[in-house]
């Protein structure tokens, strides 16, 4: 969506002339608008009230051509989205990785532990994720932007979360889980939050929840019930 594409770069510090999310809003949504009249961003359509973009796959293929290209002997981007994985990638492939994306395959448990000094950005959105292994962010320090969103199967997540003590954007939107764990108090650096329910979920928020809203320096959070599309 819009918003959440000006909240990454935000969060990538693509936009660091500003302080706040919502300060930032208004210049990534002009940088959309240019990307859009260029024919470089499609529109995609109103999902739930919200305004997404999406890219041709002739420009996708092109900007990931251009990337390997410049960045032949750095390995800085590892893109595996719509690939039918049903197994996590060796993770040695994804070692010197800054942004990875795993998306929209098939992937139902992550149980390596990937050592990833200079991981920025990590999606796993629209998998089959059950399960995390508590090991699998142990080595992952810099990590920024995090996107678990539309595994309806998560329920829960590893202890090992409180490792990424970098994360700025995480985004847990219809997702199974129902309650916040306490090792998200680790995360003192956490900008923007969405753990927007899934429909058939009937949990309200808990006192730590409430509380973590309440201390945590989250400048962006999204926990309203929602129907999945």
């Amino acid at each position: 969506m819009r918003k959440r594409l000006t909240e990454y770069w935000f969060c990538e510090g693509l936009l660091n002339e500003f302080d706040r999310i919502s300060e930032a809003q208004m210049q990534g949504n002009n940088i959309i608008i240019s990307l859009l009249n260029a024919c470089l961003l499609e529109n995609g359509g109103v999902i739930n009230g919200e305004d997404f973009v999406k890219m041709h796959d002739v420009i996708r293929d092109m900007a990931l051509w251009i990337t390997r290209e410049f960045e032949a002997t750095e390995n800085n981007f590892f893109v595996k989205a719509r690939a039918q994985l049903f197994e996590e990638p060796d993770v040695k492939a994804w070692k010197s990785g800054r942004k990875i994306s795993l998306m929209k395959n098939k992937l139902a448990v992550l149980k390596e532990t990937p050592k990833c000094p200079n991981l920025r950005t990590l999606f796993l959105s629209q998998n089959e994720l059950q399960m995390i292994s508590d090991g699998f962010f142990q080595f992952i320090p810099h990590l920024t932007v995090l996107d678990l969103s539309r595994n309806v199967g998560l329920r829960a997540l590893p202890e090992g979360i409180s490792q990424l003590v970098s994360l700025e954007c995480f985004d847990l939107s219809w997702t199974g889980i129902e309650e916040l764990p306490i090792e998200l108090k680790a995360l003192t650096k956490l900008k923007m939050l969405d753990f927007e329910l899934y429909a058939q979920s009937q949990k309200n928020p808990t006192t730590f929840d409430i509380l973590f809203f309440q201390v945590a320096n989250i400048q962006n959070v999204v926990s309203r019930k929602s129907t999945l599309s």
